[in-house]
């Protein structure tokens, strides 16, 4: 098996002080706007590139650290789905349309955050060593903007031909934006002393 199927692109792109400077508002605009900044190719989809789920003793790349319990994938769909689900509540979405919505969500979220590596990105900044210690919270910082970016998109996509597109440009809004902002929330929960 080839190291780069478990080091994503980002990873390998950046320098050991950290991601400073990186970060992007929650937003389809600001994440393109960021991406194309920078240099950085939009998303390893386009690449061979497959994502290989972590199991007990697997042997990862130098650097690379396997994903930290509470901040896995599932970790971070469930964020979006329970924040996603108070959302659909407030606004009386009937429960067959919710459910329905509930797991498309997770479904696109679940694509984009494999694309991404996403839960051995956010392990791997977090534990690795820093010349500068403020350096692991800009990290931190920058990587909940991004990945709640990732979410905001994910969660848009998620909605293609759905009938809560009825709801209008204002619903649909703060359905992407419940998304992106819970998995941005738990993610920045690791600059919290008891993280």
């Amino acid at each position: 098996m080839n190291d780069a199927g478990y080091r994503p692109q980002r990873y390998r792109k950046y320098s050991r002080t950290g991601s400073s400077g990186r970060g992007v508002a929650v937003g389809l605009l600001a994440l393109l706007v960021h991406l194309s900044a920078h240099g950085k190719e939009p998303t390893m989809a386009e690449k061979d590139y497959s994502y290989h789920p972590y199991t007990a003793g697997m042997t990862l790349p130098d650097g690379v650290f396997p994903p930290m319990q509470g901040y896995t994938h599932g970790d971070l769909i469930a964020a979006a789905q329970v924040r996603v689900e108070a959302y659909l509540k407030t606004h009386a979405i009937e429960p067959a349309l919710m459910r329905e919505s509930l797991v498309a969500l997770a479904t696109h979220l679940n694509e984009a955050f494999e694309r991404e590596g996403v839960e051995y990105q956010v392990s791997s900044w977090y534990q690795k060593t820093y010349d500068d210690p403020a350096a692991r919270a800009r990290s931190v910082k920058a990587m909940s903007e991004e990945y709640g970016s990732a979410a905001v998109e994910a969660a848009a996509e998620s909605l293609a031909g759905s009938p809560l597109l009825h709801q209008g440009r204002a619903f649909y809004k703060g359905y992407v934006g419940a998304a992106g902002e819970a998995v941005r929330d738990l993610i920045v929960t690791l600059n919290t002393p008891e993280a």
